[in-house]
């Protein structure tokens, strides 16, 4: 998602609010009052949250002046307070408590990684059946060793469940590493057909359709120091 084009972000500089929206479940409580007045008991209905647990969020958020009351809804003889964040936020690095910005996007990102590894980690074994899976190792004339959790081999067919995984009888799961030598001409012509690949997809969603979890990334290597390189 964009932000509107000609309107700026409200920054976040103070500490707490900003620690808040680095955490996955804070974010979740405040994405139904961005942009819009809500009372609590909508947004945790939006947000799929109970009641509690939205109240808590709310109190955090105000705390910090993210989160702003704006008036009240009468409902069934009820006051109800009115909730609204900024449509669009923006967190500069220097606010939050991370000591490196190198490591601002995992830290945002930490629950998307959990799924994504939980949720391909339930398609694989899906997919290899009653098969005894395992972590496959495979030496090369250079030293290198390739590694591939799958059922264990057949030798007569070593690929074969990789062409099941492809086939329209198993889930549909991928997970690949590689460190690519590439040309910076390449490595860009890369990047610019992975940026696309979701929006091409996501211009062809269904409503109700099961829900995929899709990750795309390219970076230039840079190995721990002192580790030699893939």
């Amino acid at each position: 998602m964009t932000h509107p084009v000609g309107q700026r972000p409200v920054v976040v500089n103070h500490p707490q609010a900003a620690a808040l929206l680095l955490n996955p479940r804070a974010v979740r409580a405040l994405g139904p009052f961005m942009g819009r007045a809500l009372n609590a008991q909508a947004a945790a209905r939006e947000a799929e949250l109970p009641i509690s647990t939205l109240q808590y969020w709310v109190r955090q958020f105000l705390a910090c002046g993210v989160l702003h009351r704006t008036g009240v809804q009468t409902r069934a003889g009820r006051a109800m307070p009115l909730y609204e964040a900024p449509v669009a936020l923006f967190v500069p690095f220097t606010s939050t408590p991370l000591i490196s910005d190198t490591l601002l996007s995992a830290a945002s990102f930490q629950q998307w990684q959990t799924w994504l590894a939980r949720s391909i980690g339930a398609a694989w074994v899906e997919a290899a059946g009653n098969r005894r899976i395992g972590l496959h190792l495979i030496g090369s004339p250079d030293g290198l060793i390739s590694r591939n959790v799958e059922p264990e081999p057949d030798p007569e067919r070593p690929d074969s469940f990789f062409h099941h995984l492809v086939s329209d009888q198993a889930p549909a799961v991928w997970d690949s590493w590689a460190a690519l030598s590439l040309l910076p001409e390449q490595a860009k012509a890369l990047q610019r057909e992975l940026a696309s690949l979701i929006g091409r997809y996501r211009a062809t969603e269904v409503e109700g359709a099961q829900a995929h979890i899709v990750r795309v990334a390219i970076a230039p290597l840079k190995a721990d120091e002192g580790e030699a390189e893939i």
